[in-house]
């Protein structure tokens, strides 16, 4: 694939206009290069970048990235894609980790236990160099670890694990706040991998998911919880639309 993004194909990933995305490059000060006729920016340098706005995107912002990167990736934005893979009984309810590493071993021993990946310690070392460069916790309790270059990992498929610690960890989240839900990334494609991380992030706007999810009995419970808070995000968008 290649590493480089024009302009037109990072307004994609941001889902705005041409001038809009402009103005958002020089404010982020990412470097580039001028390559027969055109400005391309790192692919990898653009996610990473991405990857910091999300908490302060507005909801109009977080949703056009979504869509766009749904419609780049070749997926329907209408469809509960989140709840979809998470059926694959993906979602672990009782993880008994008690710090960031041991939780970041677990995540890669359950990647590999599904059959997504086999290297286990390529795949640790990844999520552990993507952690320190900066958390993937948000303030609310959820964190979104991946690893920094899936290129460097052999993957037979897209995965996303959703894992609940036993009891909250800490694991870097501002404000030294502890974090007690994990969802792994694992998707090769850039636009997908982004479409996901803007999906996730616009369901747990909704406060009574995470308290729901904290509270759930079990992996069922958890499933049909981001189902239904999901379901509900794409309705109110539809209803939006053609209103």
């Amino acid at each position: 694939m290649e590493n480089f993004l024009t302009l037109v194909e990072v307004a994609r990933c941001l889902g705005l206009s041409i001038p809009d995305t402009e103005r958002a490059l020089r404010k982020s000060g990412l470097r580039s290069s001028f390559t027969s006729g055109q400005r391309r920016y790192l692919r990898d340098d653009v996610v990473e970048w991405l990857e910091t706005e999300f908490g302060s995107l507005t909801a109009e912002r977080l949703r056009n990235m979504d869509l766009s990167n749904a419609s780049t990736a070749g997926l329907d934005p209408s469809q509960p894609f989140v709840t979809r893979i998470l059926e694959a009984g993906n979602i672990h309810a009782a993880v008994p980790a008690r710090t960031r590493s041991s939780m970041l071993r677990s995540l890669a021993s359950l990647a590999c236990e599904s059959g997504a990946t086999y290297d286990e310690r390529a795949l640790l070392e990844q999520l552990e160099e993507r952690e320190s460069v900066v958390s993937t916790a948000l303030p609310a309790g959820v964190a979104f670890p991946h690893p920094r270059d899936m290129r460097r990992i052999y993957v037979e498929g897209e995965l996303l694990i959703l894992a609940r610690a036993m009891s909250p960890i800490p694991f870097g989240a501002p404000g030294g706040r502890l974090t007690s839900l994990f969802f792994l990334l694992l998707f090769p494609d850039p636009s997908m991998h982004l479409h996901v991380l803007a999906r996730l992030n616009r369901l747990f706007r909704d406060d009574s998911l995470m308290s729901g999810l904290l509270e759930a009995e079990d992996e069922q419970e958890m499933l049909s919880l981001v189902r239904c808070v999901e379901e509900a995000l794409i309705s109110s968008a539809g209803s939006a639309a053609g209103s």
